[in-house]
């Protein structure tokens, strides 16, 4: 396991928090009604952007899990609350919009710590037969 697969489940969680905390942003700005001073955060572009990089990390994060170690729970869980985020940004009832956001957030974040974990008990896994079989690296 690399710093780099290490740092890439950090980065998912960090993009995912605030792509949780603009999204609550604009919800709570859609329903006060207050378009002109946070203008930059509606705007569409922001959106897609936010989205697609979380989208990228997420699947490079989960995908060495997926096509090494079958291990599909992982990408499902990110992809589920990917879904769920996107749903949610569809929904005019503000209550149903915040809790969907919520869970949507907690579960790629979920996602990211599981795959994170797996990685390193993997590592840990690998060093201690390393260790048995005397293989020096």
């Amino acid at each position: 396991m690399t710093e780099k697969s290490i740092w890439i489940d950090k980065l998912g969680i960090c993009l995912s928090l605030c792509c949780g905390v603009k999204c609550l942003v604009t919800t709570i700005i859609l329903g006060l009604g207050t378009f002109d001073i946070f203008n930059f955060i509606l705007n569409e572009q922001v959106e897609l952007a936010i989205s697609a990089s979380l989208l990228l990390i997420g699947i490079t994060a989960m995908l060495p899990q997926f096509i090494i170690h079958h291990n599909y729970g992982f990408m499902g869980l990110f992809i589920g609350g990917f879904v769920l985020l996107k749903i949610s940004e569809n929904i005019t009832m503000l209550w149903v919009q915040l809790v969907l956001l919520f869970l949507g957030v907690l579960v790629i974040i979920g996602a990211h710590y599981l795959n994170l974990k797996s990685k390193r008990k993997h590592a840990e896994y690998i060093k201690a037969v390393k260790k048995a079989t005397g293989y020096s690296s």
